[in-house]
């Protein structure tokens, strides 16, 4: 397999540019006392969508210096937002730059490693009240797999995902899936595009988020009901390059998956070393309350 630093960094870049809705980023402590800047500026882009950028930076670099990031992103630290102020006087930012990384965690529930996706940033600054939103995004990766959607019922949509292995700083992989709906894309893609290739890929960010509401009928009284949030994210493809030989770039996949596979099992083994600690500390707190 390849040094993860003979991979060459690919192209993953995304601008989000539109009102500043909600804002949770702050300064923090970790467990060995060092500060550190985190959370997420909520941003309201074309069409209503709602885009989460994630924000994180220690304040001092491994080598003991300032870090110029910790000090530019402090200033958006009790930033005004729509939720403090109003939509009519909240700022207009974009953030450029960003790049969509994964964001996998081991689920208990299903006993595997969830692949997910964020949007992570750090340059960030305030633009006029009436700068037009932006949502958009390039990424270039080794194509993986090319799938139609089907839905619920097991019918096929029309729609299809592919996935991308998108080399990142250091060498680390990201296995981020992409939507295509629209048809002339999807002939193309299906027509021109092979696993192994080495594609380059445009398109926006889609989040939305709608209620439903759970009515439980009892034996008396009003009926409960229960609230519940359903978040649909998506990668929305709009536009793609010719497709180049992954080989000859100097991409190999196999060697891409196996670095994914061997990621993985880190998120894995981290998961089962802290559930071996909280287990033996619970035992050895349940044995101190016997004497």
């Amino acid at each position: 397999m390849a040094e993860k630093n003979t991979l060459k960094e690919m192209v993953n870049e995304a601008t989000i540019q539109g009102t500043l809705l909600n804002n949770t980023v702050a300064i923090r402590t970790d467990k060995n006392n060092r500060r550190y800047l985190s959370g997420e500026l909520e941003v309201m882009t074309e069409n209503d969508c709602t885009v989460p950028v994630s924000l994180f930076t220690y304040e001092f670099k491994t080598n003991g210096e300032k870090n110029p990031m910790f000090e530019r992103l402090s200033a958006y630290v009790d930033y005004p937002s729509a939720r403090t102020v109003g939509v009519q006087k909240a700022p207009k930012i974009v953030l450029s730059k960003a790049r969509i990384e994964n964001n996998n965690f081991y689920s208990e529930r299903d006993n595997r490693v969830v692949n997910t996706w964020r949007v992570n940033g750090s340059f960030v600054r305030t633009v006029a009240s009436d700068a037009a939103p932006i949502n958009q995004f390039q990424i270039q990766g080794i194509v993986s797999s090319i799938k139609e959607v089907v839905d619920k019922e097991g019918e096929t949509t029309g729609d299809y995902d592919i996935k991308l292995l998108n080399v990142g700083f250091g060498g680390r992989v990201n296995e981020i899936t992409l939507r295509i709906d629209d048809k002339k894309a999807a002939d193309y893609i299906n027509a021109n595009y092979e696993v192994g290739n080495l594609v380059t890929l445009y398109g926006e960010i889609f989040y939305e988020q709608k209620e439903r509401v759970v009515q439980e009928d009892t034996g008396f009284g009003e009926p409960i009901k229960t609230t519940y949030t359903n978040t649909t994210r998506l990668l929305r493809v709009t536009a793609g390059k010719e497709a180049r030989d992954g080989e000859e770039a100097g991409y190999k996949l196999k060697d891409l998956q196996t670095a994914v596979a061997q990621q993985n099992n880190n998120i894995t083994e981290r998961y089962n070393a802290k559930a071996q600690a909280t287990a033996g500390a619970s035992k050895t707190s349940g044995a101190d309350l016997l004497f």
